[in-house]
């Protein structure tokens, strides 16, 4: 066997120090980010808890989890990845506090699934949780499902429910949260003037809001709601509310403006109806005896409005004034406010 001379062994054993030193540097560099055998048992990371998917429309999926428990070191980010129908990365770096990821922009009625994980520093993983999956609500055109809360003839005056019901096609949609300006539309103001009233906003929950709604004028009409393109109605009767005051109506001519002008050889001939105080005409529940009052000549007075009806079956008939300053016919009943007519000739 040859032996190595001295010179010779000793470069040999200073290769191999130099050696071992860069392997101790190597690992000691390895253990410090993470992916050593040193940093492996410091840092155990386990897959994150409690995945879930949810349909939150016909286009969008919220994944949701929980933090890895036991021993597992905190987190630093997590990662949500699409697998099915299609492949990508979703959320690409979720902060540990969100725990949440939305998916948008996909299609109705279709079926996608997800899986999350764990992320500590540039390259220690967790590995991906088991597949959660959420199919989308079927695809459709926004609108609101409009009811009525309680069903039925509605009275002047009175403030009743309308629930709103956001949908995409005919499937609720349980995205559409919060307060929403809503616009309502389509009933009338009344005789008297009195407008619908309405909320300035509606509060949705899970796609759901209440409305409280007060119409005026008795009328069956068409109640719209409308925010954006997003729209809905609903049919609404309107009743009269109870009789409050008495008015000339149906005359010839017209008292409408508290007054009128006789035309020479004619007569103001008027019926008489009962008004509730938004100018609707209401039916009494019994009948009611109406007196005429004038310093002019008077025919069919006392006058008679029967049950259940709006009018007077007769009517008044008031000859033209002799003069122009103005003559009161005063109509009155118990009860009611009265109603009062100036008559005026030509000039």
């Amino acid at each position: 066997m040859r032996r190595l001379s001295a010179k010779a062994a000793a470069a040999v054993v200073a290769v191999t120090c130099l050696a071992l030193v860069a392997a101790s540097a190597a690992l000691a560099a390895l253990s410090a980010d993470g992916t050593g055998l040193a940093g492996a048992a410091a840092k155990k990371l386990g897959l994150p808890t409690s995945a879930a998917a949810t349909a939150t429309g016909s286009s969008s999926v919220r994944v949701t989890w929980s933090a890895p428990s036991g021993d597992s070191a905190p987190p630093g980010s997590y990662v949500v990845r699409r697998t099915a129908p299609t492949s990508a990365v979703v959320c690409p770096s979720v902060s540990p506090s969100a725990l949440q990821c939305d998916d948008t922009g996909l299609s109705a009625s279709t079926a996608y699934s997800y899986t999350v994980e764990a992320r500590l520093g540039d390259h220690w993983t967790s590995g991906q949780t088991a597949a959660v999956s959420a199919t989308t609500a079927a695809g459709g055109t926004p609108n609101f499902l409009v009811e009525q809360v309680s069903t039925g003839t509605k009275t002047a005056g009175t403030a009743f429910s309308v629930r709103l019901t956001a949908r995409t096609g005919t499937t609720a949609d349980t995205s559409y949260a919060g307060n929403k300006t809503i616009a309502f539309s389509g009933p009338a103001a009344s005789p008297g003037g009195t407008a619908p009233t309405y909320p300035a906003t509606v509060t949705f929950t899970a796609g759901v809001g209440t409305a409280s709604v007060t119409l005026a004028k008795a009328e069956s009409a068409t109640l719209a709601a409308t925010e954006g393109s997003r729209t809905g109605t609903v049919s609404v009767t309107v009743e009269a509310a109870a009789p409050a005051a008495l008015a000339f109506t149906s005359s010839s001519p017209s008292c409408a403006s508290g007054s009128v002008v006789v035309p020479e050889s004619s007569t103001f001939d008027s019926k008489v109806s009962r008004l509730d105080s938004y100018g609707n005409p209401a039916a009494p529940a019994s009948s009611v005896t109406v007196t005429v009052a004038s310093t002019l000549s008077v025919t069919g007075s006392p006058l008679t409005i029967a049950a259940n009806a709006s009018e007077s079956s007769g009517s008044v008939s008031v000859a033209r004034p002799g003069s122009n300053s103005g003559t009161d016919v005063t109509a009155s009943a118990s009860g009611l406010t009265s109603a009062t007519c100036k008559l005026f000739k030509n000039p």
